[in-house]
């Protein structure tokens, strides 16, 4: 589900990464709809006028091969609650930007990365993944439970898909393709660099969202593919020992902020009455 509302901070209370967590309330409690918001993901002002955004979230893959085609193929991101000692503001499954036709989420950047660990013993060395395949982290026009990927050649959408190739991946044999922790990958970067017929392309403008829109984690066979196949997983040894794999993702964005209201220009309106 979207979020309905989100935090404005300005840069000078700007001293973490901006979270994308939020959560939905039901307003009216009688009628049983989350038709409020309580929280929101955070974003800056950090240009007059516009609101940006990050959001940051993982998947965990605590699968063996023999489990990938069912757990691996699609991957639902989980965006972690910053409140760790509050139960009432759990974790959310499910990444989505929001944006509108008069207000829309401009994307600017897409990271995906597998997780590497401290040697604390928790996280598997990296994740495998069938001959061939890719790790792409982009847009689902489906739901969790039917994903629909988008190619990579739509306008601006290598700018909201960041794939990590088989060609980072190490040959395992039979067993496929392993990718080690560090391993990372980006959309490609919406900045124009040449003019003319070299400059305004499909993959150097920003993805505009003018409406609810799902970001998850796909095993591929290509970057154009709208389908999953194979499936992502870890080791046998990794599974027996209690770790997991995490494929951690970022995606940036920008939205113009709202219109000016009254509370812009009470302070500086005379005869005010309180009552």
């Amino acid at each position: 589900m979207t979020y309905l509302s989100a935090k404005k901070i300005y840069p000078g209370n700007w001293s973490n990464a901006l979270n994308g967590w939020y959560k939905n309330i039901d307003a009216n409690p009688v009628d049983g709809t989350n038709d409020g918001s309580k929280g929101g993901p955070t974003s800056v002002l950090a240009t007059p006028g516009y609101r940006y955004f990050q959001q940051r979230g993982y998947v965990p893959v605590t699968w063996a091969s023999g489990s990938a085609t069912a757990s691996g193929t699609y991957m639902s991101v989980i965006v972690p609650s910053p409140y760790r000692q509050d139960d009432t503001r759990t974790d959310i499954t499910g990444m989505v930007i929001s944006g509108s036709t008069a207000q829309g989420a401009y994307v600017y950047r897409t990271a995906i990365s597998v997780a590497s660990g401290w040697g604390d013993g928790r996280v598997a060395s990296g994740v495998y993944a069938p001959s061939g395949q890719i790790i792409s982290f982009g847009r689902n026009t489906g739901t969790a439970t039917a994903a629909t990927g988008v190619a990579a050649s739509g306008v601006g959408e290598s700018v909201v898909q960041a794939n990590i190739l088989a060609a980072q991946g190490a040959s395992n044999g039979a067993a496929g393709i392993y990718f080690s922790g560090t391993v990372q990958a980006f959309g490609t970067d919406p900045i124009l660099t040449a003019t003319g017929a070299a400059g305004v392309t499909n993959t150097n403008v920003s993805f505009k969202a003018t409406a609810s829109t799902l970001l998850g984690v796909f095993a591929k066979g290509a970057v154009n593919d709208t389908s999953t196949s194979g499936g992502i997983y870890i080791s046998d040894a990794d599974v027996a020992a209690g770790r997991a794999g995490y494929l951690v993702v970022e995606v940036c964005y920008i939205r113009p902020d709202d219109a000016p209201g009254y509370e812009d220009i009470d302070a500086y309106l005379t005869g005010r009455t309180v009552s």
